[in-house]
């Protein structure tokens, strides 16, 4: 069996932690980009989208 001081425990509980503070943005930002693309799929469905050839999607995207 492993013995392990508090120092030890207390840095290992620090890391994660700060792993899990991390992953809480992580999901976050990913439930974020879902909903935002639901939306979009929805207002595609509902035929609220605009309708452009590549060149002029091309230039649309350089404005931006």
């Amino acid at each position: 069996m492993e013995t392990q001081n508090i120092n030890d425990i207390s840095r290992e509980l620090m890391k994660m932690k700060k792993e899990l503070a991390e992953l809480k943005e992580f999901v976050r930002c990913e439930l974020e980009f879902s909903r935002r693309t639901e939306e979009a799929w929805q207002e595609v469905c509902e035929g609220k989208c605009t309708r452009m050839n590549s060149e002029d999607f091309l230039k649309e995207i350089k404005r931006w």
